[in-house]
């Protein structure tokens, strides 16, 4: 078997009880040991945060439990870094919420991890249409921040149009695929979306978005991550697994210059 290539995981939810990734501090570790295996060097923890996602953990308590478990696993799992971020619902005030302080930008970088709603109940499956995810996302950019759309091959309205995820990255908007998406999901819709950005080069993070051990979500990384480097050039597949990564280690945040 060969080595896990090496990557930097943007987005997770280990932090216990502020959303509906762990539920304890016991379990994040546990799936930090999976992410290490799979092949993860840094680790960004990014609860939900949106009143439409119904998720709005105060801010503070956010951080006491991130610097717990950044303390333990500095113990258990000294090669992987802990970094903190948020996983933002992508609401059309959501710079007001972001100067705000109301959760975390991406290691305190202008970043912003966000994401759209989609769920199914009683009524049918309910998503959000093209019109409102561009220009959330264009706001979003035009006050100054640099907007990451978490796992575009899971959302209808892209699956319904591939130009679409051409049409953000033209202008700007920053993807980030889950890796498990790349080789392992069953949903052929999803998975081929999520190839076709690979190779299209329309992709610039990978993430597990582990939300807890099975039956929830456990990091599954390195099939995809294998994929990525089998089917796209090495220079790319570097950026993506970690390159594009480490500005978010390293650049710091920048307070545009708008208030509106």
């Amino acid at each position: 078997m060969s080595e896990p290539k090496r990557f930097i995981d943007i987005h997770s939810h280990i932090i216990f009880g502020a959303d509906d990734g762990v539920r304890s501090l016991d379990e994040a570790i546990e799936l930090l040991k999976l992410d290490r295996e799979e092949g993860a060097y840094a680790v960004f923890a990014t609860p939900h945060y949106g009143a439409e996602n119904i998720y709005t953990p105060e801010a503070s308590l956010v951080m006491q439990k991130f610097e717990l478990l950044k303390e333990r696993a500095t113990k258990e799992i000294p090669e992987v870094e802990l970094y903190l971020g948020t996983e933002w619902y992508c609401a059309y005030s959501l710079a007001r919420r972001i100067r705000q302080r109301q959760a975390f930008r991406m290691n305190d970088t202008d970043y912003i991890l966000t994401e759209f709603l989609e769920y199914r109940d009683l009524h049918g499956d309910h998503y959000e249409d093209t019109d409102r995810i561009v220009t959330n996302l264009m706001e979003l950019k035009s006050q100054g921040f640099k907007p990451i759309l978490a796992h575009p091959e899971r959302y209808t309205a892209i699956q319904k149009d591939w130009d679409l995820a051409k049409k953000l990255h033209k202008n700007g908007i920053l993807l980030q695929v889950n890796a498990y998406d790349l080789e392992l999901n069953m949903s052929l819709k999803t998975k081929e979306l999520a190839q076709w950005m690979a190779k299209e080069k329309l992709i610039s993070f990978i993430g597990s978005d582990m939300h807890g051990l099975p039956p929830k979500r456990p990091p599954q990384m390195k099939e995809g991550i294998d994929w990525l480097y089998e089917n796209t050039d090495k220079d790319y597949a570097d950026a993506v697994a970690f390159g594009n990564a480490e500005k978010l280690l390293t650049e710091r945040y920048r307070p545009a210059t708008s208030t509106t």
